[in-house]
């Protein structure tokens, strides 16, 4: 649950999120990303749920650094 999240302090996370996405509002996401310290949002202003080249460069970016 999203109140639990703060237990994340120090893992690092990076959450990429479409605005338009209808069957999970990003307002979910933010909730989550103020909630757990230290955690990254990333909102694609103009993609949904599905893939976009933004959100896989975001993505793949974020592997990067992570495995770095």
């Amino acid at each position: 649950m999203i109140r639990d999240a703060g237990r994340l302090a120090g893992i690092p996370g990076v959450l990429i999120h479409g605005r338009l996405d209808l069957s999970c509002p990003v307002t979910t996401a933010w909730e989550l990303a103020e909630a757990w310290p230290g955690a990254e949002l990333l909102v694609d202003d103009g993609s949904g749920h599905g893939a976009s080249d933004v959100k896989r460069a975001w993505k793949l970016a974020a592997q990067d650094r992570f495995a770095g």
